[in-house]
């Protein structure tokens, strides 16, 4: 899954502090916010997949916004 020819992304010590604090000023939820940023490093690390990432948090994602139209849906993803 992961190339070795692609750089890995490493986030610095303070990322998730810095995003807490800028999600700390918007109405919907910081902790998916935070956890949903981890992981897309993750996806972009080859550590997991984008279906992976889309069922994930599909039902946390509807929860907090009432729809999911990331593009991360995987072919034949079931929505209901």
């Amino acid at each position: 899954m992961t190339d070795p020819q692609q750089p890995r992304l490493t986030p610095i010590d303070e990322w998730e502090d810095e995003a807490e604090e800028m999600l700390d000023d918007v109405e919907y939820d910081t902790d998916l916010g935070v956890r949903m940023a981890r992981d897309a490093i993750r996806v972009s690390n080859g550590e997991l997949t984008d279906a992976e990432f889309h069922e994930k948090y599909h039902e946390e994602v509807l929860e907090e916004f009432g729809e999911d139209e990331r593009p991360t849906k995987p072919a034949g993803f079931d929505d209901d």
